[in-house]
């Protein structure tokens, strides 16, 4: 009877843990954005900024509550004097490794960058424009000013810029210089974004295995509970996962891969979950003492990836309408996090 109980309690969390993965996938196909294009650009302009909202109230409102909630009633066991020391110590630890999470992503991303040289590739693009436009205004060097261009352009021409041709286009090409190099730095910033997305999402979902795991051993109820409470979370969290893979040069498709991968996350905590047959590490996610440095890490990644990455993607110039669209996007995002606050 007890290994029977014990096998239906595995088969139900393998099984919600399917749900929360697949069910918010097969929502994307409800989306009708294919690439990043012009002419999807203002939906998915909206659909970031419900991405950013997400992010910020899920680390804000989720996340790094969860983390501070076990250590919010222990200075309640030990009123007086000691309370404030006791209860001080695990709280700035989990500001410590919100600050972790955000400095950890910033040089993943600046190591990334060094490695594939498009931030200083792209301040030399901008630096050796100004030079020129510099030499060109003055008339006495004329001549001096061609031959430092010529080498310039010789040298850019080495590090795989493109090449280009004559003197005579010379006023015609500068302006176009900035604009190129521009591009394919935000491809790269945005590129890089997304895979720390999906890294900070992949966490995420770790936990939410192992919250899953845990809370099956409560009882049935109990799990179904956690299960739908996790998918209402899962679902605004997919759609704005997948505008900012989107936005970072994936199509479509691509894009929907990606976030299914990150289902390995949740599988991997509730695998987790059932390798700890005493329920220590999964009882203690459940409280919210076993993620007292996952949580807060996470919600530092979140933090940067929708601050740094994400919003300044919203600082564009467009119409009074659409501005006001984003901000609603926004606002909505937020709005979705509480709500599902409320219902945990």
């Amino acid at each position: 009877m007890a290994t029977c109980t014990r096998t239906c309690t595995r088969t139900s969390m393998a099984t919600a843990t399917v749900l929360i993965s697949a069910a918010p996938f097969f929502v994307l196909f409800l989306i009708p954005v294919e690439s990043n294009s012009p002419r999807h650009r203002s939906l998915l302009q909206i659909l970031l900024s419900f991405a950013s909202g997400g992010l910020l109230g899920d680390a804000f409102l989720h996340l790094i509550p969860h983390a501070l909630e076990p250590h919010s009633h222990h200075p309640l066991e030990q009123p007086g004097h000691g309370h404030s020391h006791s209860g001080q110590g695990p709280i700035l630890s989990v500001g410590l490794w919100v600050l972790s999470g955000i400095v950890a992503f910033l040089v993943v991303e600046k190591f990334v960058r060094h490695v594939k040289g498009g931030h200083g590739h792209s301040h030399g693009h901008g630096h050796t424009h100004g030079h020129t436009q510099g030499s060109h205004g003055h008339g006495t060097q004329k001549y001096p000013s061609k031959e430092k261009q010529s080498s310039e352009e010789e040298e850019k021409e080495a590090n795989g810029s493109r090449k280009r041709k004559g003197g005579s286009t010379r006023l015609k090409d500068g302006p176009l210089r900035p604009q190129n190099s521009e591009e394919e730095k935000t491809g790269s910033d945005l590129r890089v974004s997304g895979y720390l997305n999906l890294a900070a999402d992949l966490a995420h979902n770790f936990t939410d295995g192992l919250a899953i795991g845990a809370s099956f051993r409560g009882g049935r109820g109990l799990g179904i509970l956690t299960t739908m409470t996790v998918l209402l979370h899962e679902v605004p969290h997919e759609v704005g996962d997948f505008a900012i893979l989107v936005q970072s040069g994936c199509s479509k498709k691509q894009a929907m891969r990606l976030q299914l991968l990150t289902a390995i996350g949740a599988l991997a905590g509730t695998a987790c979950a059932l390798l700890t047959e005493g329920g220590a590490v999964g009882s203690e996610v459940a409280g919210g003492t076993g993620s007292g440095w996952v949580l807060p890490f996470t919600a530092g990644g979140f933090i940067y990836v929708a601050t740094v990455s994400v919003l300044p993607e919203l600082l564009r110039e467009a119409s009074p309408l659409q501005s006001l669209l984003e901000v609603l996007g926004l606002l909505g995002g937020v709005v979705m996090m509480v709500l599902i606050a409320h219902l945990e």
